[in-house]
């Protein structure tokens, strides 16, 4: 395939956001296993936040390119070139899997990270790791049977909603915490929906959770935060119980106490995305896929968005997600 042009936000050096990022046009030379994209909308996701914070440097699990590189990690858009690719065609639109720079008009994707998707759910899709984390989440560390417990910290957040809705058909119940602030009641509210009762994240929230559990302790416990309070919850598993560690953790990792563990024989586990997705299949990735978007958009599924209405303006909503966040930044790249 030749040379095209693309326009977007690639990644200087670290540092403060007005430095990272230069809007410039550039030159991409596809290689024969790529597809070439045009990007319609991409998120604002946690790890470009860690990117701009000199966070996710030292992080060898996963290779990507040096700098300067294009901005974000997932998004959404119409299939331009399918090159050598036996999955997609032309005009498909596709979802573009983790880790690949999405913040630009067109991109060169190894088609192995390209997966199709219905039109209907663009808007949906465009997050679709968050999803795929949380169905993994819910099925991948417990075999979970109807009534049994999961407790999960993260309340605001998007994957800790998905959760609760994925589990609701499942009928396992779904206790939620939240730090206390000004997100705490949108994320009560958006719960509520799906039948998951959200407490604050400390200690008073703790003891109405277990109040509200009663003696059942909780199969499985999914913690996005870490953090003083993690401890606290992990006295509401149950015996023989499961840990997942997952997402950012607030830069502070765990605080524990090992009586929890040793008494009730709970084991932990961490969870790592591009990991995970590098290592299943292409079909498998694309089943899970399909799954969670049928699912999510047949309930309706929605979470509060911060959008940029262009390319240029994504800085504008920078600080919505990152800064005050219980809102997902997502920028509209094409039409």
């Amino acid at each position: 395939m030749s040379k095209i042009t693309s326009k977007g936000w690639c990644y200087a050096r670290c540092g403060p956001i007005s430095r990272v990022l230069k809007h410039v046009t550039f030159d991409v030379v596809p290689k024969k296993e790529e597809v070439i994209v045009d990007v319609l909308q991409a998120p604002l996701h946690r790890t470009d936040a860690a990117v701009v914070n000199g966070t996710a440097l030292g992080r060898r699990r996963f290779s990507s390119a040096g700098f300067p590189r294009v901005g974000g990690c997932e998004g959404v858009g119409k299939v331009v070139e399918a090159g050598a690719s036996q999955n997609v065609k032309e005009g498909d639109m596709v979802w573009v899997a983790p880790l690949h720079g999405t913040w630009a008009t067109r991109v060169a994707v190894d088609h192995k990270m390209v997966h199709k998707i219905d039109p209907k759910h663009v808007s949906l899709a465009v997050n679709a790791s968050n999803y795929i984390v949380a169905q993994h989440l819910l099925n991948g560390f417990a075999s979970l049977r109807k009534g049994q417990v999961i407790v999960q910290n993260g309340g605001s957040s998007l994957t800790s909603l998905a959760v609760a809705a994925l589990a609701k058909p499942l009928g396992v119940k779904v206790f939620t915490a939240c730090t206390p602030g000004e997100r705490f009641k949108g994320a009560k509210e958006r719960h509520a929906n799906y039948s998951s009762e959200v407490f604050e994240y400390n200690g008073k929230g703790a003891r109405a959770m277990r109040q509200a559990i009663g003696n059942v302790g909780a199969t499985l416990y999914l913690n996005g935060v870490g953090g003083r309070h993690f401890d606290t919850f992990l006295g509401l598993v149950g015996f023989g119980g499961h840990v997942v560690s997952y997402g950012a953790q607030n830069g502070v990792g765990l605080m524990i106490s090992g009586s929890n563990l040793i008494y009730n024989e709970v084991t932990m586990q961490g969870l790592f995305l591009p990991s995970y997705l590098a290592g299943i299949s292409y079909s498998e990735r694309q089943t899970k896929l399909d799954f969670v978007l049928q699912q999510l958009s047949s309930m309706g599924f929605s979470y509060p968005t911060s959008v940029a209405a262009s390319l240029e303006q994504l800085p504008n909503v920078w600080d919505d997600a990152f800064v005050h966040g219980g809102k997902k930044g997502v920028v509209i790249v094409g039409k």
